[in-house]
């Protein structure tokens, strides 16, 4: 017997103790209508803008940021590889 089979007895007796809940069918009914309706019409909870609108900085200057800042640490890596091999 090893410390994680102790650990998983000890869990088991105290999940044993627990109570079983379980929700009304008519409210479980109430929640299925309403994802169901939420899913047609397709919302997800807030109203996204379509890329368009969005602004200079998230269309060209965000993208251009992430890839310079992945580009340094990726050379930054490189060249540490390179050092430790002695070049």
């Amino acid at each position: 017997m090893n410390p994680d089979d102790f650990a998983e007895d000890r869990l088991a007796g105290v999940l044993s103790t627990l109570r079983v809940v379980d929700v009304a069918p008519a409210r479980a009914g109430q929640i299925e209508e309403r994802c169901r309706a939420a899913l047609a019409r397709g919302t997800t909870g807030r109203a996204s803008r379509p890329p368009a609108a969005r602004g200079a900085w998230r269309r060209v200057l965000e993208p251009a940021l992430v890839a310079a800042v992945s580009a340094a640490f990726l050379l930054e890596v490189v060249g540490r590889a390179l050092s430790l091999e002695g070049f």
